[in-house]
């Protein structure tokens, strides 16, 4: 099986971004895949999620062509970790020769020993979310279902689409989830209206994350859902979109 590598994208914080990719690893993990999680935000929150707030590398020196180390942070699942030290990044790679794409160079020496290749990126559009999507395979735009929180998807696509036309023809945006999720809720319904108006319900998945404390819960703890509580909604909601998410890939061929 070739490397499948994923990004989780959106420019706004709070909308489960980080969580989803880590339930997603943790899915994939049960399921028997070998999983590269990749942090490439600052702030680290992945990371912490599977308990690193310190390490001898990071992410950092990645991108500064330095020797890396990966860490094993669960059974079928390796990470590549970040902290605050990558907050002045930018700076230092802007003169370098083609960075946006530094990280696909450094992933490329170590990507054939996963199956999945999973980035979780900042909540902002920087040169290392270029970088992120320019080694990036698939891309997948949490939302919260929440007011004002579709502000902005349409600017997200356009530049995930000018990233495919400039330095990744083979990028393609797997779909949209929706994260914090409450069916019975009027807000909830009128989020569906507004994806139907705008064109978007082709692009949601057909999952959708319920907001239930349990999430919550597990990330407190630094844990996935699975080893919170294998039996909550919210881990059947991550198995559901992470199975929907292997079927959209393999139609894609």
């Amino acid at each position: 099986m070739k490397t499948i590598t994923k990004c989780y994208i959106n420019s706004k914080g709070g909308v489960g971004k980080t969580t989803s990719a880590a339930n997603c690893a943790a899915s994939l993990a049960i399921l028997g895949y070998k999983i590269l999680l990749v942090d490439v935000d600052s702030q680290g929150n992945l990371s912490k999620n599977f308990g690193v707030d310190k390490s001898e590398t990071t992410i950092y020196d990645v991108f500064m062509n330095q020797p890396f180390e990966v860490l094993n942070v669960r059974e079928n699942i390796d990470l590549i970790p970040a902290n605050l030290d990558f907050s002045g990044i930018t700076l230092k790679i802007q003169d370098v020769l083609s960075r946006e794409l530094i990280l696909k160079r450094r992933l490329t020496e170590i990507q054939d020993q996963y199956d999945f290749v999973i980035i979780d990126c900042p909540p902002e559009v920087s040169l290392v979310t270029i970088n992120a999507l320019a080694c990036s395979k698939y891309v997948t735009i949490p939302v919260e279902a929440a007011q004002f929180s579709l502000d902005g998807i349409d600017q997200m696509i356009e530049f995930i689409t000018d990233v495919k036309g400039a330095v990744n023809e083979d990028l393609e945006i797997l779909g949209i989830l929706l994260t914090k999720y409450d069916e019975k809720l009027k807000r909830s319904k009128a989020i569906l209206r507004e994806f139907d108006n705008n064109g978007w319900t082709p692009a949601l998945y057909n999952t959708k994350i319920r907001d239930v404390t349990a999430i919550a819960d597990a990330q407190f703890e630094h844990k996935t859902i699975f080893e919170f509580n294998n039996k909550s909604n919210g881990a059947e909601d991550y198995m559901n979109f992470t199975k929907e998410c292997i079927k959209k890939i393999e139609q894609y061929g």
